[in-house]
């Protein structure tokens, strides 16, 4: 997590924060109601395999296996995600954050809240043990 943030000049908090929030774990598959998935780590939706098929060059069965079973790639694929969003939302790291989770306003804001109050428990935890 640490080298995906900073390969994409992300604060670690932030990524932290995104998979403190999403809950994901290697082998996690959790399915929506609009017939998508979320995947390990980070809970990469399944929408995203076209995209990070092409992206990468492997073949779509191999990018969803990975997604769920490799928390290296998982994470630096969700940094990849994030980063177009961060590109969209102009520089704007919390609003890609809350494009990460959605785009309609009121899910975005309160996605937003929940990775930033995330983020500071992290940071705290962390402070603590040092």
């Amino acid at each position: 997590m640490i080298a995906t943030a900073h390969a994409y000049h992300f604060p670690v908090p932030v990524l932290q924060g995104i998979h403190s929030v999403e809950g994901g774990a290697v082998g996690t598959v959790a399915h929506n109601k609009n017939g998508t998935s979320d995947l390990g780590l980070m809970q990469v939706n399944t929408s995203w395999i076209p995209v990070l098929s092409y992206a990468t060059g492997l073949d779509q069965p191999t990018i969803r296996a990975r997604l769920t079973n490799d928390a290296c790639f998982n994470v630096a694929m969700a940094g990849g995600i994030l980063d177009l969003y961060r590109q969209e939302a102009h520089g704007n790291i919390w609003k890609a954050v809350g494009f990460y989770h959605s785009h309609t306003t009121p899910l975005s804001l309160g996605y937003q809240a929940q990775v930033l109050t995330a983020s500071i428990s992290d940071m705290l935890k962390q402070m603590k043990e040092e």
